[in-house]
């Protein structure tokens, strides 16, 4: 699930990737184990851009059509992804787990990697992929406080009318040429009728060990071509992943679609309120959870995924009292902003989570929470965090006195 800030640079498919990530002389003396199962099994696609995470945290690769159509059944067993095993299974760092993971673990932060910690090892590199990950379109009407031009359709318009947001005096989720060249083609061209999709789907259809895939964005209950790809991969096990920013109606003509099917919902959200609607700007709680019944009423399973960041940390146990007695609820890492980071949270604000929480202490979701939230923050990290809600804030007319004041006054608000 992408809910993270993605930049790719724009000379990505210009240019070989090194395979191999040196540790800075501050960090040679830690002692990691570099395997994770996530890199042998799971893979995200991004239809738009042709790039290829191999996990979702990974950094991505571009992939070549005429070498994907000139050797079918490689789409999860490029060069560069061997390599990569590989080297995992070496215990060596590999550069594109460095970007989603290791780093933070070099930090004494947490990563994606502790969700698989305790998953059977595989040894070959050629293992045939299990969960597959689909991006159809950056189609999307939320800009979500941590998404980017990459993966959201409003964030590149909000870039594109008022300029990019600047810490530091370094800009911050710029659109690279690609995504604003796209932004230019009807939805219909630069999805489903492209001759990527068309692989992609000869690829699904040769991936006999495939057992799940989930369909993203963007938003994907906005695609037009949804149908289609339902059509395709009927008798897998199939999420749609989903912030609800989309009209009852919309809505209602999926769930009719889907109607019977082995279709599951993973819905984004981790707070509530006006907490809610500034984290994930674009849809207001209300509508949220009367979507969410209408997915209920419709026979569908409903899973939450919850992007932990510091604003997060402030809501999220009212959206867990809310919805955990009825549905599974898993904590997503949020990374690459690091102005947003469980840690970076006043000492008040800590000592009210931890307070409020105290009967939920033993709870896997909150123990790993208090794991977030236990490092200091810096200065930096601060004060970027006071720039970057001043200014996300601002480009949408939000009132933030709802946020404690003690937050807003560490923050330099």
């Amino acid at each position: 699930h992408r809910s993270t800030v993605q930049g790719i640079p724009g000379p990505l498919q210009d240019r070989r990737r090194r395979l191999i990530y040196t540790p800075s002389q501050h960090h040679l003396n830690i002692s990691m184990d570099y395997y994770c199962s996530a890199k042998f099994t799971d893979l995200q696609v991004h239809v738009q851009s042709r790039l290829l995470y191999n996990c979702c945290k990974a950094y991505p690769e571009r992939v070549d059509l005429d070498w994907l159509e000139a050797n079918p059944g490689r789409l999860f067993h490029t060069d560069t992804m061997l390599a990569d095993r590989k080297l995992m299974l070496d215990n060596k760092s590999c550069a594109s787990c460095h970007y989603g993971c290791y780093k933070y673990e070099e930090q004494g932060l947490t990563s994606t990697r502790d969700l698989h910690i305790n998953e059977d090892k595989i040894s070959d590199p050629q293992a045939p992929i299990r969960h597959l990950d689909i991006s159809l379109s950056t189609d999307c009407n939320l800009t979500c406080m941590y998404c980017s031009p990459e993966w959201s359709s409003s964030w590149q318009r909000d870039v594109e009318k008022n300029g990019d947001y600047f810490l530091n005096g370094v800009p911050v989720k710029q659109n690279d040429n690609w995504s604003h060249l796209w932004s230019k083609i009807k939805q219909k061209s630069r999805s489903t009728d492209s001759r990527f999709f068309d692989l992609l789907i000869k690829e699904i259809k040769l991936a006999d060990e495939l057992e799940s895939i989930s369909i993203l964005g963007g938003e994907p209950l906005l695609n037009n071509q949804l149908d289609q790809l339902l059509n395709y991969v009927d008798g897998k096990k199939i999420n749609i992943i989903t912030g609800l920013g989309v009209s009852d109606a919309r809505l209602r003509k999926v769930l009719q679609k889907t109607k019977g099917m082995d279709v599951r919902f993973q819905i984004s959200g981790e707070s509530t309120g006006e907490l809610f609607e500034l984290i994930r700007h674009g849809v207001t709680w209300k509508d949220f959870q009367d979507r969410v019944k209408m997915i209920e009423q419709n026979g569908h399973k409903i899973k939450f995924i919850s992007t932990i960041s510091n604003l997060s940390i402030l809501g999220f146990a009212d959206f867990y009292e809310k919805y955990h007695g009825s549905h599974e609820i898993i904590l997503n890492n949020l990374t690459d902003a690091d102005w947003m980071m469980p840690h970076v949270l006043d000492t008040q604000s800590k000592i009210d989570f931890i307070d409020s929480t105290q009967s939920k202490k033993n709870l896997p979701e909150f123990k790993r929470l208090l794991r977030m939230i236990k490092d200091t923050p810096d200065d930096t990290h601060r004060a970027n965090m006071g720039d970057y809600l001043k200014q996300f804030s601002s480009r949408r007319s939000i009132d933030l006195d709802f946020l404690p004041e003690h937050f807003l006054k560490w923050c330099g608000l």
